[in-house]
Order: C-alpha cells, then sequence, then structure tokens
C-alpha cells in the first residue's frame, strides 16, 4: 500500500496519538518528573510536548506538592504534635517530594550572587556542589522563616473559606511554580548548557496560563482578597530575582529559577500574614 507520495504504508502500524488530551498528559507528565522525585509512569513523547510549553502545569504539579504538605501537617497534628512542628513537618515533606530543587537553587544562587567577583567567577562558584555561607544562611532563614510564618498567619483571624489550613499549602505551591515563570520568559540562558538552556522558553500565552492556573486555584480555595496578596508578594519576588539575575548573570540559569520559586514562597506567606493581621 502506498501514500499519495509513493511512500509504502504498513496497513498494520498503529498511527501515533496526536490529539490534545494525548499532549495534555504528556505535558503534565514532563512538569511532574521535573519537579518532584516521585516516580512518574514511562512515557513516550508522541506529540511536540517540551519543559516549556509545559509550563502551564508547573503550578499543577505545584499544588500537588503543596498537598503532600498539608497532609503531612494534617497528620502530624493529628498524632499530638505541636503546630510549629507539624509545619515544619509538612516543609519538609514539600522539600523531599521535590528532592529539594528550589532549595538548592536558592542555596546556590546565593553563593554566586553573593560570592563571585565576575559573572564567570558566579556562574563556577553556582556551579560548584559545595555549601557556602551564604547559600547556609539562605537556607536557614528560609526554613526559620517560612516555619514561623505558618505559625503567625494560624493565629492571626483569618482563615482560607475553602479547605482549611492545607489551602494555603495547596495555593503558596501553585503560586510558587508560577513564579519561576517570570525569570524563564524574560531572561536569556545565562549559559550554552545546563537546566535553563535546556528548558525551552515559554510562549507568553503559556506563562499567562500558568499563572492563570495558579490564581483560578487561589481563587477558589482563599479567596480574593488573600489571592491578590499571594499574587503580588509571589510575582514581585521572582521579579527580583530576575533582576539580580540579569545584573549579575547576564541571564537565567537553573539555581535562579529555583530561588525565584522559594522566595515566592517566602513571600506569599508573609503576604497572606500581613492580609490575616489587617
Amino acid at each position: 500500500m502506498l501514500d499519495r507520495t509513493g511512500t509504502p504504508i504498513d496497513p498494520y502500524a498503529r498511527a501515533a496519538p496526536r490529539t490534545p488530551l494525548r499532549r495534555i498528559g504528556e505535558e503534565l507528565l514532563l512538569a511532574w518528573t521535573l519537579l518532584t522525585r516521585i516516580p512518574a509512569p514511562r512515557f513516550r513523547l508522541e506529540t511536540q510536548a517540551n519543559l516549556g510549553s509545559a509550563f502551564w502545569a508547573y503550578p499543577v504539579i505545584g499544588a500537588a506538592v503543596g498537598a503532600i504538605g498539608a497532609a503531612v501537617h494534617a497528620a502530624s497534628i493529628a498524632v499530638g504534635l505541636g503546630m510549629l512542628s507539624s509545619f515544619a513537618l509538612g516543609l519538609a515533606a514539600m522539600a523531599l517530594a521535590t528532592g529539594a530543587f528550589h532549595e538548592d537553587g536558592l542555596a546556590d544562587f546565593m553563593d554566586g550572587i553573593g560570592g563571585g567577583q565576575s559573572r564567570e567567577h558566579k556562574l563556577e562558584i553556582m556551579r560548584d556542589s559545595r555549601l557556602g555561607t551564604y547559600g547556609a544562611m539562605a537556607l536557614i532563614v528560609f526554613f526559620v522563616l517560612s516555619t514561623t510564618l505558618l505559625y503567625e498567619l494560624a493565629n492571626t483571624e483569618w482563615q482560607p473559606p475553602l479547605g482549611g489550613f492545607a489551602a494555603v499549602f495547596i495555593c503558596v505551591g501553585a503560586m510558587q511554580r508560577a513564579a519561576i515563570g517570570l525569570p524563564l520568559v524574560v531572561l536569556p540562558p545565562a549559559r550554552s548548557d545546563g537546566l535553563a538552556a535546556d528548558t525551552p522558553t515559554p510562549h507568553y500565552r503559556i506563562f499567562a496560563l500558568g499563572v492563570l492556573i495558579a490564581t483560578f486555584t487561589s481563587l477558589i480555595l482563599m479567596g480574593p482578597g488573600a489571592t491578590l496578596a499571594v499574587l503580588a508578594a509571589s510575582l514581585t519576588a521572582a521579579l527580583a530575582v530576575t533582576w539580580l539575575a540579569q545584573r549579575y548573570l547576564g541571564g537565567r540559569t537553573g539555581d535562579a529559577l529555583g530561588a525565584a520559586a522559594s522566595l515566592a514562597g517566602v513571600a506569599s506567606l508573609a503576604a497572606l500574614v500581613i492580609f490575616g493581621n489587617v
């Protein structure tokens, strides 16, 4: 059997799926394998899905990671642990689920920005797997501040209208991953290799869709006021990282993307505490 161009056709060959549903599934799995260390079903790319086109799914995966943290927090409370310890365990569970992916990026980014004397030196430091003083301090402040902000938020009069305190974990997790898109879309890669260079730049519409998904999730679970506070805080933190990366590195790196996610999370929690106390 021949096609219109004269090329032989195997009549028993099964056509590769090209449906939109197939592409959505592939992009979800690509985002899952990138952003978590939880095993995913094996799959083969049969569409044009890539890590750039899959950006819309980053907040979806972030919400799932947040749900893991919320479950561990709730289980810790149920067995009799205090609120502060339960929040710390919830954050630790999220870090384990992602392989401390973003936290590692935050530490390396701060080591490079704080310790390098030139652009090349900063990039070299960020490739070094050893943890420096700036990175260690950044991680300590990140975890201590995140835990205490959650504790302070729990002691405000504000409570999410839907989902209880689990909504905070879920919505902040989604907003963190949406914040990754700002340096990813705005900046060129600082190197010719590495994660940031290997990740195609998402189209602005894909970036907007990711932010919209995170915002819609927050609107449903936390209401408009809290959503506005979290959205403004997370994007401001991501914008600050974008500026630092452009100024000192000349572009984005994987560590800068991780720093954007981590700092967006802290900024979101701080914004919620302020919102809850107003």
